[in-house]
């Protein structure tokens, strides 16, 4: 029986929230909990992060276990290290005794790193040292201690931002970034107001009800500071409120007035006028001043002047600069237009900045929403191309268009602006959500009867599907857009690169994976001619490589694909189309392991990943990438890593939903377990591969397991049973041919058949 001080701890923290946002939220923190990997909270001041960690820790393996904390940017700089790590005696002046750091107190438990951005970025080397190795030296000491416990971190900042800044390491990031869970501000779970409310008035000391008018006053308001700031709100009532029913009133006395400029102290003004969007702050402020007079003047100059405490002469100044502002806005706008059709992305982008500036102080006219609009599309359309489909710039720029956009353009526009935003959740493997918006896509582009936005959205959702690990839908949703038939027309329309060329890449590896080999190999040559049409366009011409060298490496052309490999590297190194470099080191990472240059593969494979796909492009390649490296460390004689690798890809694949290659990454773990005397093993994960492969309706899949599980039967004694595995299978695609796999397979067959 547990003493009280032990039932007392582990009692879990309580969470409030029924919100889709928050249960989503939840539903993840289980899948996380149990693991002991590494954990990565953001989510904006005050939202709840130390919450989630706490309720972590107690849905944990080892609840029981100490669950410790610490603010990384509470403490000195100069005393980080030690209380980390802790010190031994005589280690630094005052070093009286030896003090064990939270990495040793915390045992088996779990540390929580609060303000991990905050950690100095002197020590974050050998926090990295600690997660990689599992063990820390305390200062001035010999001795080399184990930490058994996990490590789960969160950060109010953009991690991301801090890494691309140089303040933060991307190592660490990605190595405390195992799994990220986002906590949603208030704002994204107003419906969970009024159970907090309650909550947090059952804590007061006397007991607190709300009316329905200020549960409703309390969720309409904005929260800043999130829960926190909400829970300081219900504390100064529980103590100050004159009755313990709280009413409407009562509650708008202890909410800063949002609407009535006269109570509005001047701290409180100024910053709401920081928080407006724009660079220069006080020439907004003045703009949104001078639009008010205006509005309350209905446009007589004069009276605006009044109101404003002015001369005439000052706001015809003032809107005579506007205008111009506007003119050279619209001139920006058309030079980066120019730029972009011949793909200089790298011109367009200060352009395009430049426009965003002068506009930023135009008013809310629907001419000037229209042109930011414009600007912010164009400039998430560069900053893809330059930055990777994962660009963070891009994607904030896809989004201001979004909003921009709304009320001032029509359904077809914000179809192609939901595309943008799309290619983000996708390469950053969220595929539920890149579903979603795909489908929101396609019913605006249905509503706005333009037929190129449908086959924009049937093309967004076939490449969805096929990693959703639908190959036979996606093939049918791309009929339905008819977008692959229209033969060598360009069709860049609002997104700025060939969507043919796109199209061509889908259809062909969905094709593949279902089993039609003859329709994969016409995709491959049209994308091999479609990548020497396009050579004046260097976009286009790198998403044609990267079809024709992914279809040439699954068909196993080698010959041809090592040149088409170093193509698209060259190319997109000297564009700095980022994430296609990436793409082009690991199809030469293929061709170096097909040509027996096993270390020089994995270097390149490795890096083409993690060093431009992960860093810039995202991790919706990970699958295939992780598929192709298991292969070679089979090959470097390193079955046991590429073991681990197998385990650790299927879980991220899984929790992804990203089961395009599930059936290859069974397969490798299979042979990799084979090489290691595994028998048992090995055929547990080759049968589970040919099932999980026949599940989905990928062809190859189930080909290279069951010819790899019949090799292991034969080896291991059972050749009757390799032969009846094999047959089956190949009874079964019967009238399939084009693929290398399959004639290995008859031969076998042959084989055991005498």
């Amino acid at each position: 029986m547990r003493d009280l001080s032990s039932v007392l701890t582990s009692c879990e923290p309580c969470v409030v929230g029924h919100s889709p946002a928050f249960q989503q939220l939840l539903n993840v923190l289980d899948r996380v909990a149990h693991t002991d990997r590494a954990v990565l909270i953001s989510g904006p001041t005050g939202s709840g992060k130390e919450v989630m960690a706490q309720l972590i820790h107690h849905r944990s393996r080892r609840p029981e276990a100490p669950f410790l904390d610490i603010n990384c940017g509470a403490l000195p700089e100069h005393l980080v290290e030690a209380e980390l790590f802790g010190y031994a005696k005589g280690a630094f002046t005052g070093a009286v005794s030896s003090h064990p750091g939270y990495f040793e107190r915390v045992g088996a438990g779990t540390l929580f790193l609060d303000e991990i951005g905050e950690l100095p970025l002197s020590l974050q080397p050998k926090l990295l040292r600690v997660l990689e190795t599992r063990s820390f030296r305390p200062l001035g000491s010999t001795e080399v201690k184990r930490f058994s416990g996990r490590v789960v971190a969160a950060s109010h900042r953009d991690l991301e931002a801090a890494v691309k800044a140089g303040t933060f390491r991307e190592d660490l990031y990605y190595r405390l970034a195992v799994f990220v869970l986002d906590v949603p501000g208030l704002d994204q779970r107003r419906e969970d107001i009024p159970e907090l409310v309650k909550h947090f008035a059952s804590l007061q000391p006397r007991a607190l009800t709300f009316s329905d008018g200020a549960l409703q006053r309390l969720q309409s308001h904005q929260w800043p500071g999130n829960i926190r700031q909400l829970r300081s709100v219900v504390d100064r009532l529980g103590v100050l409120a004159e009755k313990s029913h709280v009413t409407a009133d009562e509650v708008g006395r202890f909410l800063a007035p949002q609407h009535v400029a006269e109570h509005v102290d001047p701290v409180s003004l100024a910053d709401a006028l920081l928080a407006l969007s724009g660079d220069d702050k006080l020439a907004v402020a003045e703009q949104l001043l001078i639009d008010r007079a205006m509005q309350l003047s209905e446009d007589n100059k004069s009276a605006a002047a009044r109101l404003l405490g002015v001369s005439r002469k000052a706001v015809e100044r003032r809107l005579a600069a506007r205008s111009e502002r506007q003119r050279t806005a619209q001139d920006c706008l058309e030079e980066a237009e120019r730029h972009i059709q011949a793909a200089a992305f790298k011109e367009a982008v200060p352009l395009l900045r430049m426009g965003l500036d002068r506009v930023r102080l135009a008013p809310a006219a629907p001419e000037s929403k229209r042109l930011s609009y414009d600007l912010h599309r164009l400039l998430g359309v560069s900053l893809r191309a330059l930055e990777g489909w994962l660009s963070a710039d891009a994607v904030q720029a896809y989004e201001e268009a979004f909003q921009a956009g709304d009320g001032v353009v029509d359904n077809a526009e914000l179809s192609s602006i939901l595309f943008g935003i799309w290619t983000a959740q996708l390469m950053a493997m969220d595929l539920g959500k890149a579903r979603g918006t795909v489908q929101e896509m396609l019913q605006r582009a249905q509503g706005s009867g333009d037929a190129d936005l449908v086959a924009e959205a049937h093309v967004a959702m076939a490449n969805t599907l096929f990693w959703l690990g639908d190959s036979a839908e996606a093939l049918a949703c791309m009929a339905r857009g008819g977008l692959t038939p229209v033969g060598n027309q360009e069709r860049c329309r609002t997104q700025g690169f060939d969507l043919v060329g796109l199209a061509l890449n889908f259809e062909g590896l969905a094709a593949f994976q279902v089993g039609d080999f003859d329709r994969a190999e016409v995709a491959r040559r049209r994308l091999m001619v479609r990548a020497e049409q396009t050579a004046e366009h260097p976009f286009n011409q790198a998403i044609a490589l990267q079809g024709a060298a992914w279809l040439s490496c699954l068909f196993e052309d080698m010959d041809t694909l090592g040149p088409l490999a170093t193509e698209l590297e060259t190319l997109s190194a000297r564009h700095g189309f980022v994430f296609y470099r990436g793409v082009g080191q690991i199809f030469r990472g293929v061709y170096l392991l097909s040509a027996g240059q096993i270390d020089e593969a994995e270097t390149a494979i490795r890096d083409g990943f993690e060093v431009h796909m992960l860093r810039n492009g995202g991790k919706l390649f990970y699958s295939f990438y992780a598929w192709k490296l298991g292969e070679v460390l089979l090959a470097a004689g390193h079955p046991a890593e590429s073991d681990r690798l197998m385990s650790q890809a299927m879980d991220v694949c899984l929790d992804h939903q990203d089961r395009a290659y599930l059936g290859e990454l069974l397969d490798v773990q299979g042979r990799a377990r084979q090489a290691l005397g595994d028998v048992e093993g090995a055929e547990e994960s080759l049968r589970s591969a040919m099932s999980t492969a026949l599940a989905l309706g990928a062809v190859p899949a189930r080909i290279r397991a069951t010819t790899h599980l019949a090799e292991l039967l034969e080896q291991s004694g059972r050749s009757r049973a390799a032969f009846d595995v094999l047959d089956r299978m190949l009874r079964a695609l019967d009238k399939m041919t084009g693929f290398g796999g399959l004639n290995r397979a008859l031969a076998l067959r042959a084989r055991l058949t005498t």
